[in-house]
C-alpha cells in the first residue's frame, strides 16, 4: 500500500478545485474477522472519517488518512478495527463537506460454515458494448444472489476476486473511475474486493495507490504477489506480467503452499493470476509461466490432500478444466465486459484438459462449505454475447471435496485372453460405472503397454472426458465413457491394457486389473505416404496449384496441429493464394496382381480442419495406370469445420491401376489467408480373398499373399513413380464410399 503524503501538500491545489464531489465511492479492502478497510476518493479535502456502528444510528467515528493522487485528486483510507465477527455493521465516510450514503458490511467470521466468492476479470471497456460490467454487477451478481439466497448482499458474499484487466488503460487515470469503481459501486460498498494485476493496468501505480492489498509478499514487491484467508480459503494472489515472472515469485509461492499444506484451518487454495497457461479460445494469450505455477498447484493438492483452483483471465470468454491426475480446477474467469473472443476469430485449439469454453460474458461463484467434509463448488453464470442474450444462466457447475469416496475401480472386460481384434479396428470395453457416494461419472483414462509391466511408457494413453464443449458444441454428448476405439495398433503384436474412472468431483478410482490380448493380422497394407503430417515440411509432396506451407502451431497466427509439431496450410498463411493443391504418387506395381483381379480397395484418412469454418480443406484420390493416365477419382471430401475431425475415403481400386495419387486441396471462401489445415494423411490398401479360396491365404502376413510391400530402413512402405504430368485420359468416375469418422 501506498503511505500518504504530508497534507501540507494539499496547500498546492489550485482554489477552482476546493469545491469537494466524490470521484470513487466507498469500496471495502482488507476484510478480517476484526478489521476492514473503507476507502474512497474525492475532488478535494483533508479529511477522512467513517461513522459506524451495529445499527443504522451509527455511533462510532474513526478517523484515516488523506493523501493526493496521481489524478490530482484526494485518496483516502480508513480502517476499522475491533470489530465483532459475524457482526453487521452500518457506516458512512464523510471528508469535510461530503458524506457518502449510508452501506453496510458484515465482519467475516474466521471458521464459518459456508462461504461465497465472487471471481470476474476482464472487465475493461468495450467501446462497442460499454454497459457490459455494470450490467454484470447490478444486473447479474446481486440480482442473481439475492433471488437464490434472499439474504442481504454482505451476508451472502465474503470477497471479490478479479484476476486483472479491471481497465483499458492503466495509465489513464479518469478511466479508473469511470470503468471500474461506478458500475461496481453497489457491490464494492458491501463486499471486500481483492485484485491482481493485468496486462492493461501496464504495471501503472495507480493500481497500487486504489487498492490495499496484503503486504505479505516478497520484500519490495509485496502487493505483487501476497496470501489473504477467507474463511477456509486461502486466496493466493500472483502477478504473471513480464517483468514479474520471476523465480524468486515462485520461490515465495513454494514457501507460501508448504505452510498452507500444515495449516489445519485450510481446506482449499484459490490462486489468481491474469495469464493463462492454456486457453481454447486464444492460443497468442497464452503464458508459458503460468504453467510453472500450475504444476507447484498440482503438486500441493496431491501431497497434501488439499483440492486447489487457479483462476485466469486475459481470454475473453469463459473456461474450465482440471488437471488429469491432480485435484485442481483451471477456470478463466472472464469476461466482465472485454471484447469476446468469438469462436473462429482466433488462433484456437481443442485442448484435453477443458470440458468446456464458452465465448460469452459474466461472472463465476464459489461456493464453500466447512465441516468435516468441506466442499467446493464453482458456476458459471452467462449474460451471452452480442448475438445470443442470456439472462443470467447457470453454464457451467462444478464440486470438489476435500472429502471425497473414490469410485469403484473398472473391470477390464474385453479384448482379452484369446481375444484377437484388428489392429486397425480394436475397442477396449470396461464395465459399468459405479460410484460409493452417488457422483457422476467424469472421465475415462485408457492405457495400453506392450507388457503388463509397461504401463511407465504405455504406446497408447488415452484421457476421455464426459464433456468437451468447444465451438459451441459437446463433441463428448452420449458417450458413456465405458468404451474407447483403437484404429492404429500394431499387426500380431502382444499387448496389455488397464483403465480407470473419475468421477465429477475430481477422485480416481484404483486402476483395473490389467488384462492381456493379441492383434490379428493387419487387414490394411502400412501407411503407404511419405511424410504424412508435415514435419520434413513439404518434402515428399509435389505442389501443384497456389501455395501449401508446414507449419508450427501458431505460426503465421494459424492454428495448432493435430498431432506432432506441424501440420499442411494447403492454400498458405505466411503467403496465401485462392487455391491451393500437393499431391504425392504412391507407386501400386508391387500390387499389380491383386488389382488387376479385382481384390483391392484403398483408403484415405486425413484430419482437416479451418480457422472459423469457412475456409475448405479437402483430400482426394485418383487412380493412375502405369503410363499416368488417369483411370478415375474419388470426390472431393471436404471438411469446413474449425475443430479437427477425420474424413475418409474407401472406395476399390480399378484393374489396370500403377500408381495412386493422395490429394491436399484448400480453397479460400473468406478473408485474406487460405485457413485450410490438413495432418495426419494416411493411405492405406486392403485386399480380399481369390475367388473360392475358403482359405484365408490371402490376409495380411500370409507368405503367399502379403499385402506389405518392401520397406525402407525407415519403415516407410511407399515408392514414387514420378510426377503425373502426362497427359491423362477420360476419367472413369468410380462408385465410392465417402464417410466422416469424427465430427
Amino acid at each position: 500500500m501506498r503511505a500518504p503524503l504530508l497534507l501540507s501538500l494539499f496547500l498546492l491545489l489550485p482554489a477552482s478545485a476546493l469545491a469537494q464531489d466524490v470521484i470513487v465511492s466507498p469500496y471495502l479492502q482488507m476484510a478480517d474477522s476484526d478489521e476492514i478497510t473503507v476507502r474512497w476518493e474525492t475532488t478535494t479535502g483533508t479529511e477522512s472519517r467513517v461513522a459506524w456502528g451495529p445499527t443504522a444510528a451509527l455511533g462510532s467515528d474513526t478517523v484515516g488518512d488523506a493523501w493526493p493522487s496521481g489524478g490530482a485528486t484526494t485518496l483516502h483510507r480508513v480502517t476499522l478495527t475491533g470489530l465483532t465477527e459475524g457482526a453487521t455493521v452500518y457506516y458512512q465516510a464523510s471528508s469535510d463537506s461530503w458524506t457518502s450514503a449510508p452501506s453496510s458490511f458484515v465482519v467475516p467470521t474466521a471458521d464459518p460454515a459456508s462461504l461465497r466468492l465472487v471471481a470476474m476479470s476482464d472487465m475493461q471497456r468495450d467501446g462497442a458494448n460499454p454497459g457490459v460490467f455494470a450490467s454484470i454487477v447490478q444486473q447479474g451478481v446481486i440480482p442473481f444472489i439475492a433471488a437464490e439466497t434472499g439474504q442481504s448482499l454482505p451476508e451472502s458474499v465474503q470477497g471479490v476476486l478479479i484476476p486483472g484487466d479491471l481497465v483499458d488503460t492503466g495509465w489513464d487515470y479518469g478511466s479508473w473511475a469511470d470503468e471500474f469503481f461506478t458500475p461496481s459501486a453497489p457491490l464494492f460498498a458491501q463486499v471486500p474486493v481483492y485484485p491482481v494485476p493485468g496486462n492493461h493496468e501496464a504495471d501503472s501505480e495507480y493500481f497500487f495507490d486504489y487498492f490495499d492489498l496484503p503486504t505479505n509478499g516478497t520484500a519490495g514487491l509485496e502487493e505483487h504477489w501476497w496470501w489473504h484467508d477467507i474463511g477456509n480459503v486461502r486466496v493466493i494472489g500472483l502477478d504473471s506480467n513480464g517483468a514479474y515472472i520471476t523465480q524468486t515469485q515462485l520461490q515465495w509461492l513454494d514457501g507460501v503452499l508448504s505452510t498452507t499444506c500444515a495449516d489445519q484451518d485450510v481446506d482449499f487454495v484459490v490462486a489468481q493470476l491474469h495469464h493463462p497457461f492454456k486457453s481454447e479460445l486464444w492460443l497468442p494469450g497464452e503464458n508459458l509461466w503460468t504453467g510453472l505455477v500450475v504444476e507447484r498447484l498440482e503438486e500441493f493438492s496431491t501431497s497434501c490432500g488439499k483440492p486447489s483452483v487457479h483462476l485466469f483471465g486475459h481470454t475473453h470468454g469463459y473456461s474450465r478444466g482440471q488437471s488429469r491426475d491432480d485435484t485442481h480446477l483451471w477456470v478463466n474467469v472472464a469476461s466482465a465486459g472485454g471484447n469476446i473472443d468469438y469462436w473462429g476469430e482466433y488462433a484456437q485449439n481443442d485442448y484435453a484438459e477443458f470440458v468446456t469454453s464458452q465465448d460469452e460474458w459474466g461472472f463465476v461463484l464459489l461456493d464453500v462449505i466447512g465441516g468435516d467434509a468441506p466442499s467446493l463448488r464453482v458456476r458459471r453464470i452467462s449474460q451471452g454475447n452480442e448475438t445470443l442474450s442470456r439472462d443470467n444462466e447457470v453454464r457451467d457447475d462444478v464440486t470438489v471435496k476435500s472429502v471425497n469416496t473414490a469410485p469403484a475401480t473398472p473391470q477390464a472386460l474385453g479384448p482379452a485372453g484369446d481375444d484377437s481384434p484388428a489392429p486397425e479396428a480394436t475397442t477396449l470395453v470396461a464395465s459399468a460405472w459405479s460410484d460409493p457416494d452417488g457422483d457422476e461419472h467424469g472421465s475415462t483414462q485408457w492405457q495400453v503397454a506392450t507388457d503388463c509391466a509397461g504401463f511407465s511408457e504405455p504406446v497408447r494413453d488415452l484421457w476421455i472426458q464426459h464433456r468437451n464443449e468447444y465451438f459451441g458444441q459437446d463433441l463428448q454428448a452420449d458417450d458413456d465413457l465405458t468404451d474407447a476405439f483403437l484404429d492404429d495398433l500394431d499387426p500380431e503384436t502382444d499387448y496389455c491394457w488397464r483403465v480407470r474412472y473419475r468421477d465429477q468431483a475430481l477422485a480416481w478410482s484404483a486402476w483395473s486389473a490389467p488384462v492381456q490380448f493379441r492383434t490379428a493380422q493387419a487387414s490394411f497394407t502400412a501407411n503407404l505416404l511419405r511424410n504424412p503430417g508435415a514435419e520434413d515440411g513439404v518434402d515428399d509432396w509435389e505442389v501443384v496449384q497456389g501455395v501449401v506451407e508446414s507449419l508450427e502451431g501458431g505460426e503465421c497466427n494459424g492454428g495448432a496441429p493435430h498431432s506432432g509439431q506441424r501440420y499442411f496450410a494447403v492454400g498458405g498463411l505466411c503467403d496465401s493464394s485462392e487455391v491451393g493443391e500437393a499431391r504425392q504418387r504412391v507407386s501400386l506395381a508391387l500390387f499389380a496382381d491383386r488389382i488387376d483381379a479385382g481384390r483391392a480397395s484403398a483408403r484415405l484418412r486425413a484430419w482437416l480442419a479451418d480457422w472459423n469454418g469457412a475456409d475448405e480443406p479437402a483430400v482426394q484420390l485418383i487412380f493412375v495406370d502405369a503410363g499416368g493416365a488417369e483411370l478415375g477419382r474419388s470426390e472431393p471430401m471436404v471438411r469446413a469445420v474449425s475443430t479437427w475431425g477425420q474424413v475418409e475415403i474407401d472406395l476399390p481400386v480399378p484393374a489396370g491401376t500403377r500408381g495412386i495419387d493422395a490429394v491436399l486441396i484448400g480453397t479460400r471462401q473468406a478473408g485474406e489467408d487460405n485457413d485450410s489445415y490438413i495432418d495426419d494423411v494416411e493411405l492405406r490398401l486392403r485386399f480380399t480373398l481369390p475367388s473360392g479360396d475358403d482359405d484365408d491365404d490371402s490376409a495380411p502376413g500370409d507368405d503367399d499373399d502379403s499385402v506389405a510391400p518392401e520397406c525402407d530402413d525407415a519403415g516407410c512402405c511407399c515408392a514414387s513413380a514420378g510426377s503425373g504430368s502426362g497427359t491423362l485420359l477420360l476419367p472413369l468416375l468410380l462408385p465410392f464410399v465417402l464417410r466422416r469418422r469424427y465430427p
